[in-house]
């Protein structure tokens, strides 16, 4: 007797067997011991096991027992401003200012938010970019210890003597009028990290972030770059545009490669005479005016264009060496966009996590609320991708890998597409499959169902799971093309007698997603 599978029709074919500043601060191992220690002590108090290596989030029980217990969330309150005040100190030494400013971090459980006010004697303005590269991963540090000790934390705002920046410089940090959305999307620009700008009035020419680990983002990031324009050129059907040079000729003014160039220098280039896209701040007197522009510049330039989205990707910066993962960032005032970055998010996750040795590197479950001008300017839907930590070993393995940097890009293209056609990223899984009766000598058709958004060509696996009689069941391997497609196969049985045969079905999508299997039983019965 014979019990087989086959493809239903002869077109498939059959599958082969086989941000930080300019001087970004150094990680200080101390400081970052002598927080973790503290808080460690403290959740030893809340739940004994609960302090962990690498980030793992805590539960809404854990949470709970922080909260409910006055000394304990009052001794992680303290011991998260001790660091806040410490981090901003260092901050203010490097730029060579001598000054006690006192820190309260209030937290909204209910919310998972955090804001952190600062006193008298701390008030970030245009000329440095309001902080963003120094409060960012402060928040990114904090953010971490939090979750530590107990306590759910996503979004983090920042208060200065009482009021919001957007109190102090309105005008500026206005978010600009929305272009009114396209039917359906035609371009996109990718910013991919930062590169050299000039130091006033040295004229030296220095990369925008440390490398404290070997990874250069300024140099790394548009290789992301490249792959995910790739992506999306191909399976989105969009013109891309970028916001850097990929040219490996010399930049005349620099000597150094055009690649390597900022953005505001690919755009002086390209707009000359459009002063008011890339020099913004002709006689500031900081030393790394340049910086601010080339933050400015790309929104800019994305406004110029009139693009659909823009999506930024850059490495993440900590103090900590211990935070790490993948992050998204969307304006806080443009909680419009955040359907966006939740979506990339999702997909990172899910196409990432598919990958062998990927298959736990942390991801954050929700997209941030940030204040980042590369968002705020943008008239257009913007994100923030930080794929991971140069700050971290782990991260930076990752981030070398080109496993990880296709699968990373893969999960942001599929996260703008879906999105941008309406569709919600879900888990891939499987439809059950009900048991079947097959007539001797005939076959049936079998249809596989599936929720989610699989990338095609999908793989199918029809594997035996147990056999009756023995040795007689003949599995199968089919690849379907066609999304509109119906996915199914025919199941036969060929001998004379009656047999049955448990059939394990497994389906893989082109970007390695699997489904869990889903088994069903054949019974080949005498009509």
């Amino acid at each position: 007797m014979s019990i087989g599978v086959r493809l239903v029709r002869n077109r498939w074919r059959t599958a082969g067997q086989g941000g930080g500043a300019l001087h970004e601060r150094r990680v200080s191992h101390h400081m970052e011991k002598s927080t973790m220690k503290e808080l460690k002590l403290v959740s030893t108090v809340i739940a004994c096991g609960l302090f962990f290596a690498s980030p793992v989030f805590a539960s809404e029980t854990q949470s709970t027992k922080v909260v409910e217990d006055p000394g304990v969330y009052a001794e992680v309150i303290a011991l998260l401003e001790r660091e806040a005040a410490s981090q901003l100190t260092r901050h203010l030494q490097e730029r060579g200012e001598l000054r006690q400013v006192s820190v309260s971090i209030r937290l909204d459980m209910k919310a998972r938010s955090m804001k952190i006010s600062f006193g008298p004697g701390y008030l970030p303005g245009p000329e440095g970019s309001y902080d963003e590269l120094f409060l960012i991963p402060m928040a990114s540090t904090l953010r971490f210890y939090a979750e530590k000790s107990g306590l759910d934390v996503n979004d983090i705002d920042f208060l200065f003597d009482g009021k919001a920046l957007e109190e102090y410089y309105p005008e500026d940090l206005a978010v600009p009028p929305q272009v009114r959305a396209k039917s359906a999307h035609t371009s996109a620009l990718i910013s991919a990290s930062h590169g050299y700008i000039s130091l006033h009035p040295s004229k030296e020419w220095k990369f925008q972030r440390p490398a404290p680990l070997g990874v250069q983002e300024d140099t790394l990031s548009p290789a992301y770059g490249d792959e995910l324009q790739g992506l999306i050129e191909q399976r989105s059907g969009l013109t891309v545009h970028r916001a850097r040079s990929r040219s490996t000729e010399l930049h005349p003014e620099s000597g150094k490669p055009w690649e390597h160039m900022s953005s505001r220098y690919h755009l002086k280039a390209l707009f000359p005479e459009r002063t008011d896209m890339w020099n913004e701040y002709p006689n500031s007197p900081e030393s790394a005016r340049e910086k601010d522009e080339d933050i400015r510049a790309r929104p800019n330039y994305a406004n110029h264009l009139g693009v659909d989205v823009m999506l930024s990707l850059h490495t993440n910066g900590s103090d900590s060496a211990s935070v790490r993962g993948a992050e998204v960032y969307y304006h806080r005032e443009k909680p419009q966009d955040k359907p966006l970055a939740d979506s990339v998010l999702c997909a990172m996750r899910e196409v990432i996590r598919a990958q062998p040795g990927y298959e736990d590197f942390p991801i954050r479950e929700s997209s941030i609320a940030g204040a980042h001008g590369e968002n705020r300017i943008g008239k257009m839907p913007s994100v923030i991708v930080e794929t991971a930590y140069h700050s971290n070993p782990e991260d930076v393995a990752a981030l070398q890998d080109p496993v990880f940097r296709s699968a990373a890009m893969k999960g942001v293209e599929k996260g703008y597409r879906l999105w941008a056609t309406g569709k919600s990223c879900g888990q891939f899984a499987l439809q059950p499959i009900s048991d079947i009766e097959v007539p001797l000598q005939t076959s049936r058709d079998v249809n596989v169902s599936f929720l989610g958004n699989p990338q095609y060509p999908l793989g199918i696996e029809v594997a035996v799971a147990d056999c009756r009689p023995p040795g007689v069941c003949t599995p199968w391997k089919g690849r379907f093309e066609d999304p509109d497609a119906p996915v199914k196969f025919e199941v036969s049985c060929s001998s004379t007698r009656p047999g049955t045969v448990r059939w394990k079905v497994l389906m893989r999508d082109a970007d390695s997603v699997a489904a869990a299997p889903v088994e069903f039983t054949q019974s080949c019965v005498r009509a």
